[in-house]
Formats: C-alpha cells, structure tokens, sequence
C-alpha cells in the first residue's frame, strides 16, 4: 500500500515523478514531478507545463541569479533549518521546443520559514502565487497566458500572521490597464481625519504619440484604454445611461477625459456649481504616501479646479489653485445627431503626484444630484486621490483600432530557452510596501 498511493497520488496530479525525461537529461537530481496541461498554441498543438524537483542548493552554494536554469551545485537531500533552498523549475512544452518559465529556489522566504510556491495552469493561464514572511506574511500573484506568452495580472498583499485584516494589497491588470491599492487603516490620535480602509484606483498615465496628443484625440475615443469612474461619492446613478466618466493621461501634463450623460444643464457659466461640471483635484504628494492622520501638511494641501461641461469654462476652486488649465473639448454625438457627451483635453499647471478627477451631475434640479468620481474622493483630503501609475512601454500600450484605443499588452523580450520568462521577484510597481 505503501508503494501504490504515491503512485496514484502523482497519477490524479498529472505525471508520475521520473528522471528520464528529456529535460532532466544529465542534471541530478532532477525528477519531474508534475505536468499540467497548457491548451493549446496558435497552430494548435498541444502545450504542457512541465514542473521539475532539483533538489537542494546548500546556503553556500545557492546561485545568487535566480530565473535561470539551475547548474551545478545540487544535492538530493537539504534542510531550510541549515538554511538550504529548494530548486524547482517550471518548463513551457511543445513538439517543437521548451522554454522556461519559472525557476525558484525556496529558502522558506523569510523567518518563519513557511514559503511556497504554487502554480495552477488553466485554460491557457499559468498563475504563480508566492507567500513568504515572518509575522506580517505577504503574498504574491502573477497570471501570464501561455499562447501568444504575455502578462495577464499581477498582485501583492500583507497581512498580519493569524489576523484577517490586511493591511495593504495592490492588483494590476495588464490587459485592461485596471489596477488598484487598498490601505487598512491607521491608528491616530486625531482619529476623525483618518479614513476607514481605502482602495485608491490607479490613473494609468500611457505616453502617446504627438499625433494623437495634438489632434487625434478629438476623433479618437479613449474605449478600452482608461481609467472607468466607478466611485458615487454623492446620490445614486439611476442607470447604465445616466452618467459615465473616463480618464486618461496620455503625457505627464495632459489628460483625456470622456463624459456622457442622458440630460445636460448649463447655466452659461454663471453659477458653475449648480451646473452639469467637472472638478479636477491635484496633490503634490502621492496618496499611498500619505496616512490621513490629522489635517494635511502645507505641502500636502490640493488645489481644484472647476470646469462647466456645456461651456469648457474654468473656474479656480479649492486651494486656490496658481498656473493656468488649459482646456479643449469636442461634442460626441449619436447615430441621429443627439448630444450624447462630450471629450475634453485638459493641459495640467505644474507637477503632481496625486489626482482625482469628478463629474457632478445636476440633472434639473439646479445643484448637483450625483457626483462619480476616479477615486473615493472627499473634499480637501489628498489621501483619497488616484495614484498615478506609469505604464512602461516593456508593459503594453495603447493603439488606435478603428475610432477608439485599444491596450496592446507587450510581448516579453525572451532572452533565451533557459531564461525564465517569468521575473524572479515581484515588479517593483506592484509590490508595495509600508
């Protein structure tokens, strides 16, 4: 009985553990231990994912490069008590070739010596969750497709060991440009400045070319590229159709906004307030830097601006706000001509670090009936703004399909069959810390 549960057990996983397989070819130790299926690729042929045990590395001998084929220097048996690390590779498989996609080598990262690393693979995902720690855990996540190989999600979390509260987690959406940061809350003295628990959504900022930063803008919707308000800081929308606002920075000082609405109500300026406007808030500081702890600093304080929606008219507002905004906008009309909302090309005063950009919709009854909002915005707080997040090149882009933007996710630039596809550590804009 002894003999057979190992077996089966490695049946249901999906591969009995042997050294003869091709990849494990003159490196012992070396067992395969598992492979999963991968879907299939853009010709159709079957992938597998293919994951290797290759024993220990000695603290002495582990390789300081991680996310490389591992060399020499192996044992069959180690210890993380004697601070040794368990090697394993994860291989991408088929008839043609085999590239490497993730090679670990778990020390138990971090004091309590409880780190692992999981893989799953499904329709066509390989997902790679990594925890680690001591008393405050954190954990890891990464999502690549398999075919055509490129980023899907990333994500970091913290917590503390045997509490359910987590005390900070990012997620960021590669293909949808989509992201966020959630912070638990502080301890303060002064507790009624300080939030409850905020989760401050990224405001992509994706470089374009002058082409499209000058003039194509006007013809070219944002569609799939931007951030999509989703905050209702004030009353309730009544429907898909009522009110919508998106926003993209497209240069470090330039923001493309979208806004749609089934009733517009201008006052000519006169009384912004009581009209269908925009509010545009910057802060100097980041949000994620900040903890909400008391009233904010002279150099944390926002500035705002107004700006009528029927009109493109500026008013200063909060602050007061110094250098001019400059402001253009273009009517996007329906099928029959109908007034359906309008895109607006806003150039920034100045530097910024946080923004937060609302639609206030008064609808008919002369004052704002609902406000949407990029962030879980309050007045005057810089805490609750966007974080600006730079999306590099080597990530994706955005390119104009038709009359819209699409993101265009970056393929990975391999460095060769043994070279991990995936990086050995988290990216830095992701994996946050305190």
């Amino acid at each position: 009985m002894s003999l057979v549960l190992p077996s089966l057990l490695w049946t249901l996983l999906g591969a009995a553990p042997t050294a003869s397989d091709p990849l494990c070819a003159g490196r012992a130790p070396c067992q395969v231990v598992e492979t999963l299926h991968g879907g299939k690729d853009a010709r159709g042929q079957p992938l597998r994912v293919v994951r290797l045990d290759l024993g220990w590395f000695s603290s002495d001998d582990a390789p300081e490069e991680k996310g490389r084929k591992f060399g020499a220097g192996r044992r069959a048996k180690g210890s993380l008590v004697e601070d040794d690390c368990a090697a394993s590779e994860w291989w991408l498989v088929s008839p043609d070739t085999s590239q490497l996609l993730l090679a670990v080598c778990n020390d138990g990262y971090g004091s309590a010596q409880k780190g692992e690393d999981v893989v799953k693979v499904k329709n066509g995902l390989f997902s790679h969750v990594q925890s680690g720690g001591d008393s405050q855990r954190w954990l890891h996540t990464r999502v690549w497709r398999l075919s055509p190989l490129e980023r899907v999600r990333e994500g970091h979390v913290n917590f503390l060991m045997g509490q359910d509260d987590v005390e900070d987690r990012t997620a960021w959406d590669f293909s949808t440009l989509q992201g966020s940061r959630f912070l638990g809350p502080e301890t303060c003295q002064d507790g009624p400045f300080a939030p409850n628990k905020r989760t401050l959504p990224y405001l992509p900022r994706v470089p374009l070319d002058a082409a499209y930063v000058d003039e194509g803008w006007k013809r070219v919707g944002l569609g799939t590229c931007a951030l999509q308000a989703k905050n209702v800081t004030l009353g309730k929308l009544k429907g898909a159709r009522d009110a919508s606002l998106k926003a993209l920075l497209v240069a470090p000082g330039t923001l493309i906004l979208e806004v749609r609405d089934n009733l517009w109500v201008g006052t000519g300026g006169k009384t912004w307030r009581e009209e269908d406007h925009l509010e545009l808030w910057l802060g100097a500081k980041s949000p994620e830097a900040l903890t909400g702890c008391g009233k904010p600093e002279a150099d944390e304080r926002l500035v705002q601006w107004g700006i009528s929606i029927t009109t493109g008219l500026v008013f200063p507002g909060y602050g007061p706000p110094r250098g001019e905004l400059g402001v253009e906008r273009v009517e996007l009309r329906g099928k029959s001509g109908e007034l359906e909302g309008y895109r607006l090309k806003l150039t920034l005063p100045g530097r910024f670090a946080g923004i937060g950009i609302a639609y206030n919709d008064s609808d008919e009854s002369g004052k704002p009936e609902r406000t949407l909002a990029t962030s879980p915005l309050k007045f005057s707080r810089p805490e609750t703004l966007n974080i600006v997040r730079d999306v590099p090149r080597a990530e994706g882009t955005c390119v104009v399909r038709g009359q819209a933007l699409e993101v265009v996710v970056a393929p990975p630039r391999l460095q060769g069959l043994e070279v991990a596809v995936l990086p050995s550590g988290p990216s830095p804009s992701v994996a946050h810390g305190r």
